[in-house]
Parts: C-alpha cells; sequence; structure tokens
C-alpha cells in the first residue's frame, strides 16, 4: 500500500503533461496500455533525475571559485536542458498515436485516428526519409524525433518541441482594460485623496525596500544566497473579489514579503533575521519589477502558501516565479489529511496551521484593522467593516499594523514549512525514503505543472458548442424523469407519476422506506404524505387517479376499499380546505 501514491502520482503527472503539451491521441489507447508506457517512462525519470543531481553537485562546487561560475552554470544549463528534452521526447514517443502515410500516393489511406487529429485541430507533418547529417542541418528537432523513431508531429501555429507551451506563454495576463482602470489608483500622488507620504515611517524587525537603489543593494544579496536556503513569500493584492473571480488576469500586488531565516542578511543595515518587505504602490510601483529576475530564478528555493493564489498574482505583474520550493498547504494536506473542514479539522489556512504547529495565534485581519459600524444615533454597532487593501497599506493610523501582519505571514509560512519537513521526515513511504522524499519527488514538480494549466486554461466553444449542448442535456433530462416516473408508477401505481425526482425526501421514502436508520436504530416510515400544489401535478398523474377512482367506483363493495383511497381522492369529493391542494401519498409494502 505505500508504493501506491507514487505510482498514482506519477500517473497523473504524465497524463497531465500530456494534456499540457496538447499531444494529439487518439481514441483507441486504454489504460493498461497508459500504464505500461509510463513504467517504461520512469526508467528515464530516474537516470534523468540521477544525472541531474550530479550536475547540481558540480555546480555547487563551482561556487567556491568564481571564475569558473559561468561556465559550470551554462553547462549544467545546457545539459538539464538537454535531460529534459531527452525525458520529453521519450515522453511524445510512447505517446505519439499520428501515423505518417508512406507516401503522397497513400495518403487517402491515412488512418481515421490520423484524419481525427486533424479534425481536432492537430495537423500532421511528414518527416523525409534524409540523412541524420541533413535531418540536423535542416532541423535538429526532426533528427532527435527520428532517433526515437517518430515519424511525424503536429506542426503549423505553435507547437515547438524544446518549448511545447510557449504558445500560451503570455496567457492569463492582465487584460489592457485592466491595465488601464487600475493605473490611476496604484499611483497616487502628492495632492491626490487618499496619498500618504510614508517615506520615513520604519518598522522594527522589518527591512522596506521602497526605490531602485534599496532594491539593488537587496537583490544583489538575494543572488549571493545559498541555494540550499528556503525563502518564505507571500503577497497582498487589492482589486480582487475572491468571490467572484479567481487570480488570473485579476487583482494587484501591493506588496511582498518575504522571510529568508534567521541568519539572512538582506543587505540594508537591519542586521540578520529580518523579514524584507517590498512596497508596490504609490512612490514605490514598479519597485517589485526590479525583483523579477530572482523570482523567475529556478535556482533559489521559493516557499509559499497557497503557491496557487501568489504565482498567478506574480504573474499578473509579468513575474513568472520558478524555484517551487514547497507549498505549506500542499504538505500540511500530506501530512495530515484529517485537518479539512468538513470532518472535525480546523482547515489548511494559514491562520489554522500557524496556531496548530507553531503554537502562536494569528490574529485575523478583521480584529487588527476592523472599524466598528456606526449606528444612526452615532454610537457603535456590533457589525465591523474591514478597510480596503490599499487604504491599510496606505494610511499611516494603519501602515506600521499591516507591514507587520504582511510580514507575520511570510515568518510563520518558512516556520510551517520547517515543522512539517520534520514531520514527513518522520512518516516513511518506501524503502529508505520518507513522505518528504516523496513531496519532493511528486507533488513539488505537480504543483507547479497545475499552476502553469491554470494559468493557461482549457480552451471552451461557449458560444456554439456549449449552448447546443445545454439544449440537449435539458431535453436528456425531461426524458429521463419521465422514464423514471413511468417505472416508479410500475412499483407504486399513480402517486409515481407525480413523484419529483429533485426532492430527496420523496426520493429517499420511495428507495428506502422502512429500512433501519444505522445511527439511530429506528426504522424509517414506509407511507409518507407529501402535499403538493396542484398545478404541479403532471397531467398523467391527474388521470392515472381519475382512473383508479373509476375502477374503485365499479367494484362491488366500494365502501370497504375506502379506507385505502389516497388522500387525493378525498380532497378531490370535498369543497373545503383541500380543494386547493393534492396530497401524494407513497405506500410502500
Amino acid at each position: 500500500m505505500t508504493q501506491q501514491p507514487g505510482k498514482v502520482s506519477r500517473f497523473c503527472l504524465h497524463v497531465l503533461l500530456l494534456v499540457l503539451f496538447q499531444l494529439p491521441l487518439t481514441n483507441a489507447f486504454n489504460l493498461p496500455s497508459i500504464m505500461m508506457r509510463c513504467r517504461a517512462l520512469s526508467g528515464v525519470a530516474r537516470q534523468t533525475t540521477s544525472t541531474s543531481r550530479s550536475l547540481v553537485s558540480r555546480k555547487s562546487v563551482s561556487r567556491a571559485a568564481p571564475g569558473f561560475t559561468t561556465t559550470v552554470n551554462e553547462r549544467f544549463s545546457r545539459s538539464r536542458s538537454l535531460l529534459h528534452r531527452e525525458y520529453r521526447t521519450q515522453l511524445f514517443s510512447f505517446f505519439s498515436t499520428v501515423t505518417k502515410p508512406a507516401s503522397a500516393a497513400d495518403e487517402d489511406n491515412v488512418d481515421d485516428n490520423s484524419k481525427t487529429a486533424v479534425a481536432a485541430g492537430f495537423s500532421t507533418r511528414t518527416i523525409t526519409a534524409t540523412t541524420s547529417a541533413e535531418a540536423s542541418a535542416a532541423d535538429d528537432d526532426f533528427a532527435e524525433l527520428q532517433a526515437l523513431g517518430i515519424t511525424s508531429r503536429p506542426v503549423g501555429g505553435n507547437w515547438n518541441l524544446d518549448d511545447p507551451v510557449g504558445w500560451a506563454r503570455e496567457f492569463g495576463s492582465r487584460s489592457e482594460e485592466l491595465k488601464e482602470r487600475l493605473e490611476p489608483l496604484i499611483k497616487l500622488q502628492p495632492g491626490d485623496e487618499g496619498y500618504y507620504d510614508v517615506n520615513d515611517l520604519r518598522v522594527p524587525g522589518v527591512t522596506i525596500v521602497r526605490n531602485q537603489e534599496q532594491a539593488a543593494a537587496v537583490v544583489e544579496k538575494l543572488f549571493q544566497a545559498d541555494p540550499s536556503v528556503f525563502h518564505a513569500c507571500d503577497t497582498e493584492v487589492m482589486e480582487i473579489d475572491l468571490k467572484s473571480v479567481g487570480p488570473v488576469g485579476n487583482g494587484y500586488v501591493t506588496c511582498v514579503s518575504v522571510y529568508s531565516g534567521p541568519d539572512f542578511d538582506y543587505g540594508l543595515g537591519d542586521g540578520p533575521g529580518t523579514c524584507l518587505w517590498i512596497d508596490n504602490l504609490d512612490d514605490a510601483c514598479g519597485v517589485l519589477q526590479y525583483f523579477k529576475g530572482w523570482f523567475e530564478d529556478d535556482r533559489f528555493l521559493k516557499v509559499w502558501h497557497n503557491y496557487g493564489f501568489d504565482r498567478h498574482e506574480m504573474w499578473n505583474e509579468g513575474i513568472d516565479c520558478l524555484g517551487f520550493g514547497g507549498d505549506t498547504m500542499h504538505m500540511a494536506r500530506l501530512q495530515d489529511s484529517s485537518r479539512s473542514k468538513m470532518g472535525q479539522g480546523t482547515g489548511y489556512g494559514l491562520e489554522a496551521l500557524t496556531e496548530e504547529l507553531l503554537k502562536r495565534r494569528k490574529k485575523p485581519m478583521k480584529e487588527i484593522f476592523g472599524v466598528k459600524r456606526l449606528r444612526k444615533d452615532g454610537s457603535e454597532g456590533s457589525l465591523v467593516d474591514l478597510p480596503l487593501v490599499e487604504v491599510m497599506q496606505r494610511d499611516p493610523k494603519h501602515r506600521t499594523k499591516w507591514i507587520e501582519y504582511s510580514c507575520y505571514d511570510a515568518q510563520g509560512t518558512y516556520l510551517i514549512r520547517e515543522v512539517l519537513e520534520t514531520k514527513l521526515k518522520d512518516t516513511p513511504w518506501y524503502q529508505d525514503c520518507n513522505l518528504y522524499d516523496y513531496y519532493k519527488l511528486h507533488m513539488r514538480p505537480f504543483a507547479e505543472v497545475l499552476t502553469d494549466m491554470e494559468r493557461r486554461g482549457i480552451r471552451v466553444d461557449a458560444k456554439d458548442y456549449l449552448a447546443n449542448v445545454e439544449v440537449v442535456a435539458r431535453e436528456d433530462r425531461k426524458r429521463h424523469c419521465q422514464t423514471f416516473r413511468e417505472w416508479a408508477a410500475t412499483m407504486i401505481g399513480p402517486d409515481g407519476y407525480a413523484l419529483n425526482p429533485a426532492s430527496s425526501t420523496q426520493l429517499g421514502t420511495l428507495l428506502y422506506g422502512g429500512s433501519k436508520n444505522q445511527k439511530t436504530g429506528e426504522f424509517t416510515e414506509t407511507v409518507r404524505v407529501f402535499k403538493v400544489a396542484r398545478e404541479d401535478i403532471p397531467d398523467e398523474a391527474l388521470e392515472a387517479y381519475q382512473r383508479r377512482d373509476d375502477e374503485n367506483a365499479q367494484k362491488p363493495d366500494h365502501g370497504k376499499y375506502r379506507r385505502r383511497l389516497p388522500v387525493i381522492t378525498l380532497c378531490k369529493a370535498q369543497v373545503t380546505p383541500c380543494a386547493n391542494q393534492t396530497s401524494i401519498v407513497f405506500a410502500l409494502s
């Protein structure tokens, strides 16, 4: 059982990579075939991983000799690119299903799968039989594909072997309309309403960056950091309502806080152990861009809480965060799945994890910044309003607490990651490996793939296809409900025609009436009366009731059957209050 999570995650990762790379799959493959191919791929993955580790070792050694750093880094980058290319091309060779016609004359004989792929938007390109030297001179990618036995590939448009999703690189960015709307909101000038001069404000234990000179000094220190250091990062965002929209393309990052541990010095004279706070509002608008190179450098490990939100928000600012070191939300879920609020747990939010794992309370924003709403008489009411993010960051009345709040999140993320790493290392997984090895091997790269997919999205033809599907779905639902009612009528009589399939109570009585409740030990009712407005009763149900009434009236001793008649018959025979309603009786034997 301990091996299963690894197998499932590896399988899911490969399948999602297929979707990510937009490979032209046919409808003919089956699950066993995919599993066999994934197992074959694991050998390539292990070889890639082991070689990468040896290259990392050489790279770390080269840091002792600055004169050779650039050369070794270039060799490392090229070697790593080749290894990843080998892995990708192996992936393509295992899953490629587009066949090549033997010749131009045989083009009409292309199988249905290829035609289906072309119809779906995957055009195919035939690789002509050439020498490897000619292929290399013409197209190195073709030579690699031929060496792997792949005779065709998608062409046209944007597909590229070395950069298969490069065509979608700008997907998920902020729209031009939103940029224009944000421009006056994020760059208040002296004299504007809501602007405050906060250049002289200092917060103990925090290194604040608000201009290019300060940013250059801090970035230099960050690039000199040991690659083994984890940097916990957190963003604060304005102009976003998460109840109605997601982070992709929405919101503006007002500030970023980074905590690199108790021994790290950011170089602005505040000493080691401080938290870095990068302002990105008003006078400091655009300062975050000076850190773009560091955030996009995969040598330095950044840790987040809810990476799926922060990475998208940073992408909105034109920064593609790389060097993913972990997500404390994912780690907490792997370490203990019972924290879910669906059960008895407190959830996986930063506030809950801080209190549980660090034994220190993280105050909610309303408790720190909340302002009580005034009643009509001027007294304070019980309702609490939260100021806007930009107001809390600008107003000197809130700014100090706001900076401390932002930094507290980054420090909490750093400390939670350390605690969870220890707990995961103490949990065995497979042979000599532990769950932290499993997290690094599978879940960490998997999270990065998922955020890439979220950013790119899935093309949906909402205008035509979905509209037509909705019409068909409604017709199908109507037909299936009718079929279900007809079946129910054979089981319980005319009441089945009046059954509402959307009522869980009615369905529960029909399907489980008379059964024993596993919690209370009591038996459920075998007969229940449901009052339904007459206009909600289908005509066929009323006709069925009438036929039953007529049949019962023709029986010799009609009186003895009167007690078995449904309530509907009694109501129809009276003129009193029941006249406007019909009661349905489900009698179960």
